[in-house]
């Protein structure tokens, strides 16, 4: 097995001097864009972006790079950049902030997501909580670990005792009606809900048993990827809603503990 740890280590680097970065200018005032109706970028976004990009080709000048902002940006539509990405090339997936709504409302919940690609397959990711500052990573073939402590799935098995987490679309609009159609059918079964509209960190609550089963639609390769990693090697399952293996045009993800994954994709069948 191919070691990565090198690359983790810049990732982890990367992560954290980003996110220092993003924390300095939390509470300044920002120059927003809007993407579409609901969904905003600002300065430092792209700041972060060119942060991580330009750390991570001086380290790895022949990698290649996935960033949101670049590719939002871009005039050829994402799942066609996707297509014509190279098998044989590593490629790191950034996110330099994800939660940038919450970012700008002063909420605490954004983070940063950095994953690396080669051959199609995730094999690392870190997700850096920057107002916690907590630093959660992993790589192909180890454990997941925050701030060095290794990290567990839960091993709640029923629906009453689990805290499921989701997120209210941006991106997708119509997929909203969808997940507030499944929370009025399903909410009398769960015993809790919580919307942190911050992918990566809604992932990360799922590796590190806070929260039991994740469901989001409508998102991109860059929200979820470091996300997928860390879910799995802490024992839990990550698939889309229809129970089909990581692919990367994925829009619509489902991650559980293990336990409570069969019962959370027949609750999502319809």
């Amino acid at each position: 097995m191919e070691d990565y740890s090198l690359f983790l280590e810049k990732a982890r680097q990367a992560a954290l001097k980003a996110g220092e970065m993003v924390r300095s200018k939390r509470y300044e005032h920002h120059q927003i864009q809007s993407k579409s109706r609901f969904d905003f970028v600002t300065e430092v976004d792209g700041e972060s972006e060119r942060l991580i990009t330009g750390f991570l080709k001086e380290c790895f000048p022949d990698h290649l790079f996935f960033g949101e902002e670049t590719i939002s940006s871009s005039s050829v539509d994402e799942d066609t950049l996707i297509d014509a990405l190279p098998d044989d090339r590593y490629i790191w997936v950034i996110d330099p902030i994800d939660g940038t709504t919450n970012f700008i409302r002063g909420i605490p919940l954004f983070a940063i997501s950095i994953a690396l690609v080669r051959d199609r397959k995730i094999v690392v990711g870190v997700v850096y909580d920057i107002s916690r500052d907590l630093l959660y990573y992993t790589c192909e073939g180890e454990k997941s670990y925050c701030n060095d402590r290794e990290i567990h799935v839960s091993e709640v098995s029923s629906f009453d005792k689990a805290i499921a987490i989701t997120s209210f679309p941006a991106y997708d609009i119509e997929a909203r009606n969808t997940i507030l159609s499944k929370i009025m059918e399903k909410g009398r079964e769960l015993m809790s809900l919580r919307i942190y509209n911050c992918a990566a960190l809604a992932a990360c609550s799922v590796a590190a048993g806070e929260t039991d089963i994740y469901v989001e639609l409508g998102i991109h390769l860059w929200d979820f990827s470091a996300g997928k990693l860390l879910i799995e090697n802490a024992g839990g399952r990550f698939s889309d809603v229809d129970g089909r293996a990581f692919h990367m045009h994925e829009r619509d993800v489902l991650a559980t503990n293990g336990k409570l994954y069969e019962r959370s994709l027949e609750a999502l069948e319809s």
